[in-house]
């Protein structure tokens, strides 16, 4: 082989697969935890040293718990910060950061995919009903984008919730570097223009608060259908309530539920679609609700 030869090969061998393509991959990145998380300027940074066309439009503030809460406000013209490149505070929840990134910044040029997170704290269990990360993830599905909603979790124990949840802190930036290692592997085989994911599907990815030799691996898994509130309230002679992390989210419970196996050590996968239809229990609910002035109102 010629030194040419073996001097190109070198050269491609060396060339990330965001590099390799036609184009690299558009990413856009949002998140609950605002602009200013580790979580996904870290994320952002690393992606675009790889060569990944990544950009970031982020709550201008802590949106955590939002849900899919939205701003409906016509004509009403918002403060964006521009806080460096390709890079957003938006004053709004994670859905507004969301809609502000596909409907706004990349409206000419939508994202070959969406990633909400790294989020601090898992989102699992009977937490995607009100986690900013899963619902702006969930929007972008129902929006025909790809998407990976991604945590690192906490471990649930009394020493570590007084501590402030330390291990979290600690291995964020492995939960980082495992999304960016998805995002490699779906670049491998991955064409300008064509869909990465199944279409309205997406996944949301829970990493535990573990050096990685602790690990145990990947599961694919069901999100708990009847998970244990995380919170509970106290009732106060002055009439206030005080929240309470619950005794009972902190112990395990049987079964392999997305919640049981983040905390057994293992890094779940639970795939999502925008199907809020469920017409299999149409007949049920048909007998539920057999009355006539329901029928004939």
């Amino acid at each position: 082989m010629k030194t040419t030869e073996l001097t190109a090969l070198a050269l491609s061998s060396t060339l990330s697969a965001a590099q390799a393509a036609a184009r690299p991959m558009r990413i856009l990145l949002v998140n609950d935890d605002g602009y200013q998380s580790t979580g996904i300027t870290s994320l952002q940074s690393k992606l675009a040293a790889k060569g990944y066309d990544a950009w970031m439009t982020a709550p201008a503030t802590d949106q955590s718990g939002q849900g899919s809460a939205m701003t409906i406000n016509p004509n009403h013209s918002f403060e964006v910060k521009k806080v460096g490149d390709k890079q957003y505070g938006f004053p709004g929840t994670p859905s507004d950061s969301l809609d502000f990134g596909l409907l706004g910044v990349l409206k000419d040029t939508p994202p070959d995919l969406v990633i909400s997170g790294v989020n601090y704290g898992q989102n699992n269990g009977g937490n995607l009903q009100n986690s900013g990360t899963v619902s702006a993830a969930a929007l972008a599905i129902r929006y025909g984008y790809p998407t990976i909603a991604a945590s690192i979790g906490m471990l649930m124990s009394e020493d570590e919730a007084q501590a402030g949840f330390p291990s979290t802190k600690l291995y964020w930036p492995d939960a980082v570097d495992y999304v960016v290692n998805m995002v490699d592997a779906l670049a491998q085989n991955w064409t300008p223009g064509e869909t990465i994911l199944p279409y309205g599907t997406g996944v949301n990815v829970n990493y535990p608060a573990l050096p990685k030799d602790k690990i145990l691996g990947r599961k694919f898994v069901l999100n708990d259908l009847h998970a244990k509130p995380m919170f509970s309230y106290e009732m106060q002679p002055d009439g206030t309530a005080t929240q309470v992390i619950d005794p009972d989210a902190l112990t395990p419970t049987a079964g392999k539920t997305d919640v049981n196996l983040l905390n057994e050590g293992y890094i779940t996968y639970t795939v999502i679609d925008s199907d809020w239809n469920a017409p299999q229990f149409d007949m049920s609910y048909a007998y539920a609700f057999d009355a006539p002035e329901l029928k004939h109102p």
